[in-house]
C-alpha cells in the first residue's frame, strides 16, 4: 500500500503524536518487569571494554560483530556508569531504533502499517524488557536497502556502494541479514556487478573484526561463527512442516538455508524494501532455533503485509512474550511454569508469509498456465 492510497487520517499530526507517545510509554513500562541474561552479559561486555580488554577474548556471551559493545560503552558513559540509569538509556536507544523503523514505514507505506508496527506487544516487550537489539540492525538494513534503490538493472555506482557498505554496518551491529546480500545480487543484474553486492557487505563485516582478531581469534571463530542457539531442540518450522522421514535425514540448517536461496529468487521482481521485510519472516519462521526475542524481527513484515495470519502472529507473539516465565510472566507464575506458545507463532509466522506469496504469484502463474495452455498458443 502506497502511502499515497492509505486511508486518511483527519489529524496526521495528533495521530502520530499518539501513537509514539503510547508505544515509548510501554517500552518503558515494560521495563519494570525485570532484567534477563541478556542484560547481564551487556554488562559483562561494558566492564571489558572499560578495563581496556578484548571482548572476544574475554568472555563467551558476546555473539556479535564489533558495533554493538562499542555502543553499549557509549550509553554506559552517557549513563554516568550507573546500573539503573543505564537500563533507561538503553531502553531508550533502542526505543529510538524502532522509531526509525516507523518513520520508514510511515513514509513508504502510511500510518497504519507504521502503527501497527510500533504498537504492536512484541516490539514492545522484545524492546522494553528483552532489549534485544535486532531491531538496531534491521534499521540499518532498511537505510541501506532504501539507498541502494531499485534500479537493478543498471550498474552499481557510488550510491550503491555506499549502501552496500551500510548493509555491512548492520551486518557489523547483529548479522541478522546474513543472507541477504544474495538476495539483492539476485536482483543486480550483470555477473561482476552480483559479485560485488555479495562481496562488499561481507568484506565490511568481517574487516569490523580485524582490530581484535590477535587476541580474540579463537572467541571470534567459536562464538560469532561457531555460534548455535542450544535453548531449544525443538526444530519448529521441520516438525511442524516437514515429514517425519525428511526431518530424519535433513538438517534443520540446511532446510533453513534452501528455503532462503528459494525465496531470493521468488522474489526477485519484488522491490528491495518489501523484498527486505520478506526476508525478516522466512528467516525467523524456518529457523532452525526460535528464542522469544527473534518474535520481534519479522514485526515490520506483519505491519506492512496485514492479513489474518500476521494479525494472529501478533496476538499469539504477544501472549508468548506476556505470559511466558522468561519474558513478562504476567501471572506470576513460579519459575519451571512452561507456557510455550513458540510454535503456534511460527505457524502463524508461516501461514502469514505463504499468504502473501501466495496472493502475488499464484495469480501470475495462473496467467502463464492459461496462455501455455490456449487454443489460440501455436505450441497447443
Amino acid at each position: 500500500m502506497n502511502a499515497s492510497a492509505q486511508n486518511k487520517i483527519r489529524n496526521p499530526g495528533v495521530f502520530l503524536l499518539l501513537v509514539l507517545a503510547g508505544g515509548v510509554a510501554a517500552r518503558f513500562w515494560v521495563g519494570r518487569f525485570g532484567v534477563n541474561f541478556d542484560f547481564d552479559s551487556y554488562r559483562i561486555v561494558v566492564d571489558l571494554v572499560q578495563h581496556g580488554q578484548n571482548v572476544y577474548a574475554g568472555t563467551t556471551r558476546y555473539n556479535y560483530g564489533p558495533i554493538w559493545f562499542n555502543i553499549l560503552n557509549l550509553l554506559d558513559w552517557l549513563a554516568g556508569h550507573e546500573v539503573h540509569r543505564f537500563r533507561l538509556v538503553l531502553t531508550g536507544f533502542l526505543t529510538l531504533a524502532d522509531i526509525g523503523i516507523f518513520w520508514v514505514l510511515w513514509g513508504r507505506y502510511g500510518q497504519w502499517p507504521a502503527a501497527i508496527f510500533f504498537l504492536n506487544p512484541i516490539s514492545i516487550i522484545v524492546t522494553g524488557m528483552h532489549n534485544q537489539f535486532d531491531n538496531l540492525a534491521v534499521f540499518i538494513g532498511l537505510l541501506a536497502v532504501l539507498r541502494f534503490g531499485d534500479d537493478f538493472d543498471r550498474p552499481l555506482n557510488s550510491r550503491k556502494l555506499s549502501a552496500l557498505v551500510w548493509l555491512g554496518v548492520s551486518l557489523m551491529t547483529k548479522h541478522v541479514l546474513f543472507l541477504f546480500p544474495f538476495w539483492l545480487a539476485v536482483k543486480q543484474r550483470g555477473i561482476f556487478q552480483k559479485l560485488l553486492v555479495l562481496a562488499v557487505p561481507v568484506a565490511c563485516f568481517l574487516m569490523g573484526f580485524a582490530p581484535y582478531w590477535a587476541n580474540g581469534s579463537a572467541g571470534i571463530l567459536q562464538n560469532v561463527f561457531r555460534y548455535s542457539s542450544t535453548e531449544t531442540s525443538t526444530h519448529y518450522f521441520c516438525s511442524l512442516f516437514l515429514p517425519g522421514a525428511v526431518q530424519s535425514w535433513v538438517s534443520p540448517k540446511i532446510v533453513w538455508g534452501l528455503v532462503l536461496v528459494a525465496l531470493a529468487f521468488a522474489c526477485r521482481q519484488r522491490d528491495g524494501l518489501r523484498t527486505l521485510f520478506i526476508y525478516l519472516a522466512a528467516m525467523v519462521a524456518c529457523a532452525p532455533a526460535t528464542l522469544n526475542e527473534y518474535l520481534a524481527i519479522p514485526a515490520s513484515y506483519a505491519a506492512v503485509f496485514p492479513n489474518p495470519f500476521s494479525i494472529g502472529y501478533f496476538l499469539v507473539g504477544g501472549l508468548q512474550l506476556s505470559l511466558a516465565t522468561s519474558a513478562l510472566n504476567l501471572l506470576h507464575s513460579p519459575a519451571g511454569t512452561t507456557y510455550n506458545y513458540l510454535d503456534l507463532a511460527i505457524i502463524t509466522l508461516t501461514l502469514a508469509l505463504l499468504w502473501e506469496l501466495a496472493r502475488t504469484h499464484l495469480p501470475s502463474f495462473r496467467e502463464k498456465c492459461r496462455a501455455a495452455f490456449s487454443p489460440s498458443n501455436p505450441r497447443t
